[in-house]
């Protein structure tokens, strides 16, 4: 909203009191390490999974007694892949029986739709009563759905299950997200987000692996990692802004006196200028609950959401079916091959931090994003050059550096989505915007399981590339957010309307 006064004063104060101090630095962690043990427990059953398909390529099983299967090789042996490579892990029966491929499809797609609804569900309630609550109601369950998976090996009550872990998984990456975009200052906004410290679930879940070996100790281990950190609920902090826009002042107040005894700074009139920020408020917009009616307010809002929802659908489609094509081909070791498959790219993703400051956020989404489709459709120059021979390499080079711009659209556009909102609804549009994310997700998976490998090579990459062209154009449509006060108010048109009359009324006294 333009003339945000209590936006501009927050930014005053944060900048006045160290955007990036000692408080937020504790917050950064805490939330980072939540979101790292999320991690670990959305990407278990792929994990597990991943084991299964590797150890199929070097032995067959032999058979153990009741539910439990045996992959293994007893010593270092050779993989028909190639490489030597330990493995012995002990997986549900399901997961190597008949249509295993097609049971983990749907265990997959029902943890993707749990997270859609939670994410939902969460956002509303976030911006409804408080970040916090539902951060950590959501982490409880979560941890409790994820533990009950070690007591589960039909594959029903496994898809359940995991539908469960889904929902609540959705619902606390919602407030978390938003939690930490909101103490900081606006030139902190981008390093917070793009930083993506939650990639270190990625090793821990391996280690984790490497030392359980048993996907119901695995299931156990990260259930009880996350629950361990619902400790930190008691240093954990509420949003001083979600509190100003609910009008809780006197909790507002005390969650930024906390900042600035934490920070070790002083501000001497901070009463002022908080009394501004709910001068502001007052006259601005009433208390009331928010919908996601609200992201359609105005026209530049509707033509936000639209623009969010297609750059969210288009880039996560994209990235599902490049992640599908690099599985399996980075390595023959499964640990190497996971690490590289989700962490290979994140090292480019850090550029961006200097480039969106430099020209901002548009552009450099626009950057990536066209960047990325002309990286995709060199693969003309291998359908021209009939260069069968190089042509697998040359394939899977040119999906890994197309993968690099893709994930960078993917964290600038988390960036732009949160920066977009007004603190009343920004949970509620976060959550429009991971749920775009994760139904292109799905989306992908289904279009490169079912058509994409069974046409010929070139077709699949000509449509990547034609999309990422089209996210880059879509991206120009997004208001610019670098360098600019993280909104806070959606104004009501009936204080709008009582805000004109009192000036008109005032004026007519001053007429001779």
């Amino acid at each position: 909203m333009k003339n945000d006064t209590s936006a501009a004063i927050f930014e005053e104060i944060l900048s006045r009191i160290r955007p990036f101090g000692y408080f937020q630095k504790r917050l950064y962690f805490l939330t980072s390490l939540i979101q790292v043990f999320v991690t670990t427990v959305i990407l278990y059953v792929d994990f597990v999974y991943l084991n299964v398909k590797n150890s199929k390529c070097t032995l067959s099983s032999r058979i153990l007694p009741d539910n439990v299967t045996n992959i293994s090789t007893p010593g270092e042996t050779e993989n028909p892949c190639g490489g030597k490579w330990f493995n012995q892990w002990e997986v549900p029966t399901w997961m190597i029986g008949e249509f295993a491929s097609d049971k983990f499809t749907y265990i997959w797609l029902c943890q993707g739709c749990g997270i859609i609804a939670g994410a939902v569900v969460s956002g509303f309630l976030s911006d409804l009563v408080g970040r916090k609550t539902v951060l950590y109601v959501n982490l409880v369950m979560m941890s409790l759905a994820q533990g009950s998976l070690c007591i589960l090996d039909d594959w029903v009550l496994f898809l359940i299950s995991r539908g469960l872990v889904g929902i609540f998984a959705g619902g606390v990456i919602i407030p978390s997200c938003v939690q930490m975009i909101e103490h900081v200052g606006q030139n902190w906004r981008e390093l917070s987000v793009c930083f993506c410290a939650w990639a270190l679930g990625i090793p821990l879940l391996i280690l984790e692996g490497l030392v359980t070996r048993h996907w119901r100790w695995l299931g156990i281990v990260t259930s009880f990692t996350s629950l361990l950190s619902i400790g930190t609920y008691f240093i954990y902090p509420e949003s001083f802004r979600w509190h100003t826009c609910r009008e809780n002042f006197s909790k507002a107040e005390a969650c930024i006196r906390e900042i600035i005894s934490a920070n070790a700074t002083s501000l001497p009139d901070f009463t002022q200028l908080y009394d501004r920020a709910k001068l502001a408020v007052l006259n601005s917009m009433y208390r009331r609950p928010r919908t996601f009616f609200d992201l359609l307010h105005t026209r530049e809002r509707i033509k936000t959401t639209i623009a969010l929802v297609s750059i969210w659908l288009f880039t996560c489609a994209v990235y599902r079916c490049l992640h599908e094509r690099m599985v399996g081909q980075m390595s023959s070791n499964v640990y190497l091959d996971t690490i590289l498959v989700y962490l290979l790219d994140i090292p480019l993703v850090y550029s961006a931090i200097v480039i969106t400051r430099c020209i901002g956020r548009r552009w450099c989404l626009f950057l990536y994003a066209v960047s990325c489709a002309f990286t995709l459709s060199c693969i003309l120059v291998i359908n021209l050059t009939k260069a069968m021979n190089t042509q697998v390499d040359m394939m899977l080079g040119i999906t890994i550096f197309g993968k690099f711009g893709v994930t960078s659209t993917i964290v600038l556009i988390l960036l732009v989505t949160l920066e977009v909102y007004p603190t009343s609804i920004r949970c509620m549009g976060f959550a429009v915007g991971l749920s775009s994310g994760v139904i292109g997700l799905c989306v992908g998976r289904v279009l490169y399981m079912e058509f994409f490998h069974k046409v010929h090579f070139s077709y699949p990459y000509i449509c990547y590339a034609v999309l990422m062209g089209a996210v880059g154009c879509t991206c120009l449509l997004f208001p610019e957010t670098s360098g600019k006060p993280l909104p806070d108010l959606v104004r009501s048109r009936h204080r709008m309307i009582s805000m004109k009359e009192v000036t008109r009324l005032s004026s007519a006294w001053d007429a001779p």
